[in-house]
């Protein structure tokens, strides 16, 4: 039976299928070790005779899974909200070397949903596993992985630890649409930059909602009238009564009860 007071034990601890990103990330480097100590373990040569190159190639692929091991710090620290600049300071590189050399591998985890382990894993019980692994070699702390586990210290963080999860990736889906909207507007740009405009035809009319490759010359179709002159023809002097005034109307009503124009007498009544 499982002790009362032990943090990593199911009693005290509910039954989570993803941590935080910082448990996440911290459990996937422990993973990682414990694969890079089971690689280690079996390199060492045991065979007096091996093939030309043997000893050589494992000591190769040892480098490699050191290299994965980096890797996997680098987006445990980045998860617990170590600076690029720090990182660079660990590692003796300037900040930028740092971003410029680790931040796809940031980016990669991100990507894949900030957890290294398959959907059907639940991330407390290979934290336990590695527990036992690492009992085997350190009694006195037997579960040296869980306890160091924000949801184990903190048992209620995990519905926090949730929505910020779910807050991430809709941020991280939203970059990555913004990233690929900006490499187009780039290539864009770049086109323009080497090639120039493109030269539009005499009489273009530009549209805000019409892209360039859909410019058309407006012409009149074949066989259609030509666009009447609009050139006002002078007045005829032939016509034999000269044109009549144009009083402005009046508003004002005469004495007679008619509209009076202005400067001009009103009719006098005849008796």
């Amino acid at each position: 039976m499982p002790d009362a007071a032990d943090p990593s034990s199911p009693s005290a601890t509910p039954e989570l299928h993803r941590l935080s990103p910082r448990d996440e990330s911290r459990g996937a480097l422990a993973l990682t070790l414990r694969q890079l100590a089971d690689a280690v373990l079996d390199a060492v040569p045991v065979e007096p005779e091996t093939e030309p190159g043997d000893l050589l190639r494992t000591a190769l692929k040892l480098q490699r899974r050191t290299e994965d091991v980096v890797r996997e710090g680098v987006v445990a620290e980045r998860e617990r909200g170590t600076t690029w600049a720090e990182i660079g300071e660990v590692a003796g590189v300037t900040r930028q070397s740092a971003h410029e050399k680790w931040y796809g591998d940031v980016h990669a985890w991100a990507a894949i949903g900030r957890s290294a382990l398959p959907p059907h894993l639940k991330t407390l019980e290979v934290a336990a596993e590695a527990d036992a692994r690492y009992a085997g070699l350190r009694p006195n702390r037997p579960h040296a992985v869980t306890s160091g586990l924000d949801a184990v210290r903190f048992p209620g963080s995990h519905a926090y630890e949730a929505s910020l999860r779910v807050r991430g990736s809709a941020l991280h889906t939203r970059r990555t649409k913004l990233d690929a909207r900006a490499t187009k507007l780039n290539e864009a740009y770049s086109a323009l930059h080497e090639h120039g405009p493109p030269t539009l035809p005499s009489g273009t009319i530009l549209s805000p909602s019409t892209p360039t490759a859909d410019m058309r010359t407006p012409s009149a179709p074949t066989g259609s009238p030509s666009r009447p002159s609009t050139r006002r023809s002078p007045p005829s002097t032939t016509s034999s009564s000269p044109p009549s005034p144009r009083w402005p109307r009046s508003t004002a009503p005469s004495p007679t009860g008619t509209a009076t124009p202005p400067n001009r007498p009103a009719a006098t009544p005849t008796s």
